[in-house]
């Protein structure tokens, strides 16, 4: 039996965008491919022929689509030739039935979302930028003079908001969305926001007459990214605001049923932890009030590194809403009926995305330690795309285990090494999530059965900070602390229960959240051979200000800012016990991740390198936050190789 080498991930199709039309005829969805060779990844629309699948398109680009009508469908593209550089969105047609994509329409800006109305026009979303607001109109001397200036001022950067970039984007320039419509009639767009406003998510109400719709003036720093609610009459392009985000109270999401709008909101009451509840808003006064409380986190935050894309996590038929919502260690698919939540999934593992239209369902999975497949809501697995990738291969079982650490539970997972015999030593990984408000649960996770299949114990845990378990999630001002606590009782309790753990042979490794904790780490302990530090916070003072996450996160996060209380501040940043660690330990960091900005990498680097200890750091150009879930291919393996290499270069 073959173990998992580093770029077998690459044998894995990854799918998303699950989509019915709109009336549940067909289905359709993305399938996306990792080209090693190209580094570069593929996607194309597939949808769904009585028991088999059927790929639509082949341009390898088609990461999204919107359905016409039950035959046809649009996707944004570019197949001309001609690469100069351009303002333009261009979207193609194609039916299921058959026939080559044609070109349908396009449109003079960039264009994120498109919506059809039933006479043929659109609403869509379109950037503006700050000095040539009418692009849009389409003028080619004006969009010229914009490429110009553009090229002429591409060495400068001028910030006037907050934030002023986003991961895997670059910096904003200012620039934000507007709301346009597009009249079939006369094949001109009309800017129906003001400026200097952003409008995002349009949704047509079920009886075609409106569009709902978030937006916000755009202000110098917006707090939590909290946004209002606007409601647009589409017999006169009249826009009126429905609800007013409260600084305690605002909807992070909306979703229109037959008869209300539901909203996930938020109360903040546990700050940015807080998990979100369902409220119904009434078409007819816009009042407000709690439909269902969900003490859980709303979508899979299940990890895994075998994903790309995603779809649907709560959407409404009729007027039963149907969520995916995580508790404990997996994702599960739910409906509420009068608000009442009723479980339609019992199947531990990873609901990811699904539709639903009408009685049919169908969801994207990950279950049985296998890549993703469509199933439908009794979870009947549909497809196959993913048989191969597993076939003949050690996969190492999740072992779960529950103890209780102080006055609370920590659900841990132990891989079993391949070659496992009782009596002999093994080394182990320890790995740690991000977040940290997500969890790991029993699905494929290629890293981790790369390492098993290496002969390493691999063991992970949901320490406090994790979601699905309501306000276990909230780790506000205890950041190091009760998390660092229960990891370390964790690694101690599976000395215990596995002693063929070799204990002079841990190696630790983490990401995001789980970068700071392996910086965290390796000052407060010198019980890993090596460790491994990806995309990490080192130091919450310098943090502040400079990620896309928000203005608030670090004073969230750590219940004090810079002001309030600085010895605070300093004491839950791992650069304070820099000077303590004696760790081996690798930085692994991207350029352009603006979530967690490099500086936080050098620092620790260079806090090591000073005090003498073993250290290595490697950047990646053209990267940013999600390197090792959707980073190019070859980067992948790259740093995947790097962490394996330092750990067997240590393992005693």
């Amino acid at each position: 039996m073959k173990t998992f080498a580093i770029d077998d991930f690459c044998s894995f199709r990854f799918l998303s965008s699950l989509k019915y039309s709109p009336r549940g005829k067909n289905l359709a969805f993305v399938v996306t491919d990792a080209d090693k060779d190209g580094n570069t990844y593929h996607s194309n629309i597939w949808y769904k022929k009585g028991r088999s699948f059927k790929q639509l398109t082949s341009g390898g680009k088609e990461r999204g689509f919107t359905w016409l009508d039950d035959d046809s469908f649009i996707f944004a593209g570019n197949r001309e030739e001609n690469k100069e550089p351009c303002v333009k969105t261009i979207y193609y047609k194609m039916s299921v039935s058959g026939g080559e994509a044609q070109k349908f329409i396009e449109f003079p800006l960039e264009v994120s979302s498109v919506v059809p109305l039933r006479n043929g026009d659109f609403i869509l979303t379109g950037t503006t930028h700050p000095g040539f607001e009418e692009l849009y109109k389409g003028d080619k001397k004006y969009t010229d003079s914009y490429l110009k200036y553009m090229k002429e001022n591409e060495d400068y950067e001028e910030l006037e908001t907050v934030p002023w970039w986003w991961n895997g984007s670059t910096f904003t320039k200012g620039a934000y969305d507007s709301l346009f419509r597009y009249s079939k009639k006369t094949g001109k767009l009309a800017r129906l926001t003001e400026l200097n406003f952003s409008a995002s998510e349009p949704k047509l109400s079920p009886d075609g007459k409106y569009i709902y719709f978030f937006g916000n003036e755009n202000k110098k720093i917006t707090p939590d990214f909290r946004r209002n609610i606007y409601k647009l009459d589409l017999a006169d392009n009249s826009i009126t605001e429905v609800m007013h985000a409260e600084e305690n109270f605002f909807a992070e999401g909306m979703y229109l049923a037959d008869s209300f709008i539901l909203l996930t909101c938020s109360d903040y009451s546990y700050g940015m932890n807080t998990d979100l509840d369902f409220y119904k808003m009434s078409y007819e006064d816009n009042s407000i009030e709690l439909y269902t409380a969900y003490k859980n986190g709303i979508g899979s935050s299940v990890g895994s590194d075998i994903r790309y894309g995603g779809g649907y996590s709560v959407k409404c038929s009729g007027d039963t809403v149907y969520f995916i919502g995580t508790e404990n260690d997996s994702a599960y698919l739910f409906k509420i009926e009068d608000g009442v939540i009723t479980k339609l999934t019992e199947k531990e593992g990873s609901a990811d995305s699904f539709d639903v239209c009408g009685d049919k369902i169908a969801l994207i999975g990950l279950y049985d330690l296998k890549g993703q497949e469509i199933y439908d809501d009794k979870l009947n697995r549909l497809s196959s795309f993913n048989e191969k990738a597993v076939k003949n291969r050690y996969v190492a079982e999740p072992e779960k285990f529950t103890f209780m650490q102080g006055d609370h539970e920590v659900h841990g997972f132990v891989l079993k090494p391949y070659g496992f015999e009782e009596g002999k030593k093994f080394p182990c990984v320890l790995d740690i999530h991000g977040g940290p408000k997500t969890v790991y649960g029993p699905v494929f996770y290629h890293e981790m059965q790369l390492w098993a299949g290496m002969g390493y114990f691999v063991i992970y845990c949901n320490p406090t900070g994790s979601d699905g378990r309501g306000t276990f999630s909230d780790i506000r001002g205890k950041y190091g602390t009760v998390d660092f606590d229960d990891i370390m009782a964790f690694t101690d309790e599976c000395l215990i229960r596995y002693p063929e753990i070799d204990k002079n042979n841990l190696f630790e490794t983490g990401g995001s959240y789980g970068g700071f904790m392996t910086n965290w780490i390796i000052g407060h302990t010198d019980r890993f051979r090596a460790c491994a530090s990806q995309r990490s916070i080192s130091n919450w003072f310098s943090f502040y200000g400079v990620s896309d996450i928000g203005v608030g996160f670090s004073a969230d996060q750590n219940a004090c800012d810079p002001w309030s209380d600085p010895e605070k501040l300093w004491s839950h940043s791992p650069m304070k016990y820099a000077d303590k660690a004696v760790t081996p330990t690798l930085f692994i960091h991207s350029f352009e991740d603006y979530r967690c900005p490099i500086d936080q990498g050098y620092q620790m680097y260079t806090a090591l390198m000073d005090h003498g200890v073993d250290t290595k750091m490697v950047l990646f150009r053209g990267e940013n936050h999600e390197l090792s879930r959707s980073g190019k291919p070859k980067h992948r393996i790259k740093r995947l190789s790097e962490i394996t290499n330092w750990f067997e270069k240590y393992k005693g």
